[in-house]
Parts: structure tokens; C-alpha cells; sequence
């Protein structure tokens, strides 16, 4: 896949600025636990932490990720649905109890993931790795979401939960025509 075309829209510093002043006003306790067995996305996602001290621990386990939530008591979890041992989904169950206010977002790196599965662990919001890079930027969408205390679906997890449960809708934040246009605009840089 290439993506090019998409750079520009990746790293503009307005969309990053303007997610993390809403990471920043939002009641959101801003120490990130990261866990995956994407090795090279864990070294991204801590390199992408500005302030090392945001981030309580980057671990590839389930037992590793619920030792750190319980010592660094973390109000955002971001981890993806592979890990090295143990199920991503449990772990997600398992710090709703740990730390009833922790947000969470997972990626789905699976080639067949459990789009219905992530939603009822009760995660905040579901990015399909196969989205991060689109126009539509799913990640900043994700972040965003987070922060006001809603649920995020990037495009082709939406689709993938069509499918997998087609006659058992769930329910999520949906935006109106005018209020996507105008938050794609806010992301793009414009006041």
C-alpha cells in the first residue's frame, strides 16, 4: 500500500497539538500504559511521548500490563488485540476493575479480528490497524473521542462489526453530517 499521499496528513503538528489539548482539558489522568507484541509499535508510541514521564510502563504480556495497572494506576490504556501471552481482551476486562476510569484504545492487528468482542470488553474506542494512515485519521478521531468521555470506530472496524454481528446493532456515537465535516477541518488545522 503506499502511503504517500497520505503523509502530509499524518504529521500535521496543529492535529497533534489539538488532540492533546483535548488529552490536557479532558479529566483524563494522563499516564499511558502500552501493550502489544508489536515491538516496533511500542517503541513508536514511546518515542511519540513527548513527556517520558507520561508513560508508566510499555509491555508485550497480559500478566506484565496488569502488574503496571495496578502499581501505576494509568488513565489510558492503548494496546492492540495480539499480545506476546495471555488475551487482550481479558487484560481490558480485568483493568475496568483495576482502575474503574481507565479509557481504552485498541488496535486490531489480527488478521480476523473480534470487532464484537473488543466492543462488549467495554473498549473506548477500536482502530483496524489497516485505517491508521487514512485521511480520515482514525487515530486523532480515536484520541478525540477518549477525551470527551464517547466511543470511536475507525471506517473499517465499523464495517468488520456489520459483519460479524449483523443483527445485533451497537450503539455508538454517531456525528451528524456538519459536526464530521467540522471536526474534519479541526484536524486538518482550521479554526
Amino acid at each position: 500500500m503506499d502511503l504517500t499521499p497520505n503523509l502530509e496528513a499524518i504529521g500535521l503538528a496543529r492535529r497533534i497539538n489539538l488532540v492533546l489539548e483535548a488529552l490536557l482539558s479532558s479529566d483524563l489522568r494522563l499516564k499511558v500504559l502500552v501493550v502489544s507484541a508489536n515491538r516496533l509499535g511500542l517503541m513508536m508510541m514511546a518515542m511519540r511521548l513527548k513527556v517520558r514521564r507520561l508513560l508508566v510502563g510499555a509491555m508485550t504480556t497480559e500478566a506484565e500490563a496488569l502488574t503496571y495497572l495496578m502499581t501505576g494506576l494509568p488513565g489510558l490504556l492503548i494496546c492492540s488485540d495480539r499480545l506476546d501471552a495471555g488475551d487482550s481482551y481479558s487484560m481490558v476486562r480485568q483493568a475496568r476493575q483495576l482502575v474503574p476510569d481507565i479509557r481504552i484504545m485498541m488496535f486490531l492487528e489480527e488478521s480476523n479480528p473480534d470487532v464484537a468482542k473488543a466492543v462488549r470488553s467495554n473498549v473506548d474506542a477500536i482502530i483496524f490497524a489497516g485505517d491508521i494512515g487514512d485521511l480520515s485519521q482514525p487515530v486523532s478521531r480515536g484520541f478525540l473521542a477518549i477525551a470527551n468521555r464517547q466511543t470511536y470506530l475507525s471506517a473499517t472496524a465499523k464495517l468488520l462489526l456489520k459483519q460479524q454481528s449483523p443483527g445485533n446493532p451497537i450503539n455508538t456515537i454517531k456525528l451528524t453530517g456538519r459536526q464530521d465535516e467540522i471536526l474534519s477541518l479541526l484536524l486538518n488545522g482550521d479554526t
